[in-house]
């Protein structure tokens, strides 16, 4: 492999994030947990509609209207926005990864499955950390989720880089698998300890 370019999902790797924290404030109005209106919302249809979401088929009022009637919820977009959003904590651990990686010079790329209300929210939060990346490819713009090849390919375009010159860092199996499917090589997080080890493993040492 020629000095391969590093690409990052968001969500459980750069950065932590709960829907049931989101959850719970909307719940909240219906006098019902964040769990029982999660218990809700799967069996309605809501996966299917966050797909649309995240590859751009439809707009976040779009969304928001879709969830609230799903739920029987009577609420304003800006306020349904807001609770939306707020699903962030940093993931601590990785932000020195991610600064070394930068200082030795090596093409940082985030590749996620997100929409515009959480990516306006993380832009912000984690705007340090974003800082170091080249690009970011998210899904809503693209119009590809993982894992399809498409959104794959989108990243290493985004790089400048052949897929088998990438490596992507995912905290799902079948993301992963996507990402070998599409000639990436994949390396499964599971600590930023472990990924260290994997990365230094395909010869890539960040100075931490």
């Amino acid at each position: 492999m020629r000095r391969p370019a590093i690409i990052f999902d968001f969500g459980n790797v750069v950065a932590h994030f709960d829907y049931r924290k989101a959850a719970s404030k909307l719940g909240d109005r219906l006098g019902i947990s964040g769990e029982e209106l999660l218990e809700r919302l799967r069996p309605l249809g809501f996966s299917d509609l966050l797909k649309k979401y995240e590859s751009g088929q439809i707009s976040a009022e779009g969304f928001s209207k879709g969830v609230s009637e799903m739920i029987g919820l009577t609420i304003s977009h800006d306020v349904f926005a807001a609770a939306w959003a707020d699903i962030f904590t940093a993931n601590e651990s990785i932000a020195p990864l991610i600064d070394g990686l930068r200082r030795e010079g090596y093409t940082l790329v985030l590749g996620s499955n997100t929409n515009d209300l959480h990516a306006r929210q993380f832009r912000g939060q984690f705007a340090g950390t974003l800082a170091h990346f080249d690009r970011l490819v998210l899904s809503y713009e693209v119009g590809h989720i993982k894992p399809s090849a498409a959104f794959y390919l989108a990243c290493t375009e985004a790089a400048g880089a052949e897929p088998a010159d990438c490596v992507f860092i995912d905290d799902l199996a079948e993301n992963i698998e996507g990402a070998k499917a599409a000639g990436l090589v994949g390396l499964l997080y599971q600590s930023t300890g472990r990924l260290i080890e994997d990365l230094a493993a395909l010869g890539v040492v960040a100075r931490l």
